[in-house]
């Protein structure tokens, strides 16, 4: 007896799903970047399957989350099977977004109107049980722009797998979503979403436009174009985005801005103006990449990490779909990597690569395979309302040492995502051996710090501190000594690797504490803090100088 799919009660767009499980291959003919995408998308995906919960229609949550299951992970999930296109695969991907909009909100009056739910436990926001106390807090905004333009890629791509009913719900979803996203100005209601944010951003500009023109709603197509000019003004003042060289961030920026690329409507802005900022951000990205130490030099707008070959970072998969993963800053042992939950992310870069790649010169390629020899890059980026002025970046690089600082004058401490564990305005890294690389980084506890790098040398002043602001001084956190050898960390004179001479006007006696309690960006690390006497009328300064 044959059996019928009809008669099991599988539609069309169900038996998709039942096609061969095949390994994914990027479109086009087979270059070596393509198939370092495919190496990346497989890898990645796979990886992602392994959290499947088939009861719960979710994947489990891969890190710190407000519930057993990630809806946002999740989201991007459904993408990622559509293109794979195995055994069962589009039918877990119908799953997915029937479970995932079942969990948007849809009340006007919100202020998360449109918002997707952080997590399918979470309670509503906004009640005694899960208050609302701003942005970031019972709801995330940016889960709208993640998980919408992971979307518009499944709709644009993909949308000839589903049931008509199932493109149908998703567009809706969108629009709302999209429309809830207007929500959002920066310094209304708590909301940080300025041009400056430049994730966020960017993928919401592509989410407008995209939208806009697959339903017909003009004014979205008009915001997008609005953010679009914005974003673009910001950029064009120094040639950098504002949330610079993050080794996370970046990495998304450049994402989005693939996305502008490939899916913008035709005479846009979008297109417009994606040429030369992805270009530049390709270009920046290789003057500050060391391929040796395999880590972004800083500074570091936003980070979650000081050894990129230690946590998933989102510059990674950039590099990884340009070069391949030997010569991409992504941890040799995937098991135990710290930040993990983010290389849920990937296959989605890997579908962007393609597009990606149009911007990559042959000379900035180059440099992610084989460190360029030393040089001294300096830039400037600027992030309104909480910039005072531009930052001035300096970064010397060797081969084997980095030294990156900026010096700035914001309105808040911590840089403009007010974090002071992500921000690190002056970090020096270098090789400790074969296999560990050590990090210094300035704990940030002033709004205004200059901060120079030049050969193996960093000065830091705070110009602005008095006696009378109360205890002043410098912080320093060193980490990337996983294995120790006996070696005896007695101080930034006394680092493994690296000989430091310091000269500081603060007191000579310092403080140094093994912290291990895993609270900033789950790393272990030695706090070495030279404190200000209590009277001071100079400037406190201090400043290391590799001998």
């Amino acid at each position: 007896m044959k059996i019928s799919f009809a008669i099991l009660g599988l539609t069309a767009g169900h038996l998709v799903g039942f096609a061969s499980a095949v390994p994914f291959h990027s479109r086009g003919a087979q270059s070596s970047s393509s198939t370092y995408a495919d190496d990346m998308f497989n890898t990645a995906i796979e990886w992602n399957d392994g959290f499947w919960n088939e009861d719960a229609g979710y994947l489990v949550a891969a890190a710190s989350n407000p519930g057993r299951y990630d809806t946002r992970h999740t989201a991007w999930y459904a993408t990622q099977l559509l293109a794979r296109n195995g055994h069962g695969d589009v039918a877990r991907a119908v799953r997915i977004f029937d479970n995932v909009i079942s969990g948007q909100y849809l009340d006007p009056a919100d202020q998360w109107y449109g918002d997707y739910t952080q997590s399918p436990s979470a309670p509503q926001p906004g009640t005694t049980e899960y208050p609302d106390e701003g942005p970031y807090s019972s709801w995330d905004p940016n889960i709208r722009d993640f998980v919408g333009c992971a979307w518009l890629v499944a709709l644009n791509d993909y949308d000839h797998l589903l049931p008509a009913e199932t493109v149908a719900r998703v567009e809706k979803s969108l629009h709302i979503a999209a429309k809830g996203d207007l929500y959002r100005v920066g310094g209304v209601d708590g909301d940080n979403l300025y041009p400056c944010y430049s994730n966020p951003w960017i993928m919401r500009t592509i989410l407008q436009n995209w939208v806009g023109t697959r339903v017909g709603d003009k004014n979205l197509t008009q915001s997008g174009e609005k953010f679009a000019q914005e974003l673009y003004d910001l950029w064009s003042m120094y040639h950098t985005l504002s949330e610079f060289n993050s080794p996370t961030y970046s990495g998304v920026a450049m994402w989005a801005l693939a996305l502008w690329s490939q899916y913008a409507s035709d005479g846009s802005l979008l297109q417009k103006y994606v040429p030369e900022i992805l270009t530049a951000s390709w270009n920046e990205l290789a003057q500050l990449y060391n391929a040796n130490l395999k880590n972004l030099a800083g500074p570091w707008d936003r980070t979650y990490g000081y050894n990129m070959m230690s946590y998933t970072s989102l510059v990674a998969p950039v590099i990884w779909g340009a070069v391949g993963k030997e010569y991409a800053p992504f941890p040799k042992q995937i098991s135990g990597m710290y930040h993990q939950d983010d290389f849920a992310f990937y296959p989605l870069f890997a579908l962007a690569m393609p597009e990606m790649l149009k911007y990559l010169s042959a000379q900035s390629k180059k440099n992610l395979v084989e460190f360029p020899g030393e040089h001294l890059h300096t830039a400037q980026a600027y992030s309104p309302p909480f910039d005072t002025y531009p930052r001035n970046i300096t970064t010397w690089m060797s081969k084997d040492l980095t030294i990156g600082a900026e010096t700035l004058a914001q309105d808040v401490i911590g840089g403009a995502a007010k974090s002071t564990s992500a921000f690190n305005p002056a970090v020096i890294q270098w090789a400790i051996d074969n296999s560990q690389t050590g990090c210094v980084t300035h704990w940030v506890t002033e709004s205004s710090i200059h901060a120079v790098a030049s050969p193996n040398a960093l000065d830091i002043s705070y110009p602005n501190a008095t006696s009378t602001d109360g205890p002043v001084s410098f912080n320093f956190l060193f980490s990337g000594l996983a294995v120790s050898h006996r070696v005896n960390v007695t101080g930034l004179e006394g680092l493994p690797g690296l000989k430091l001479k310091v000269t500081t006007n603060a007191l000579a006696d310092y403080t140094i504490v093994y912290d291990t309690d895993q609270s900033v960006n789950d790393f272990i690390f030695y706090n070495i803090t030279y404190t200000m006497p209590e009277q001071f009328t100079d400037a406190p300064f201090i400043s290391l100088r590799v001998v």
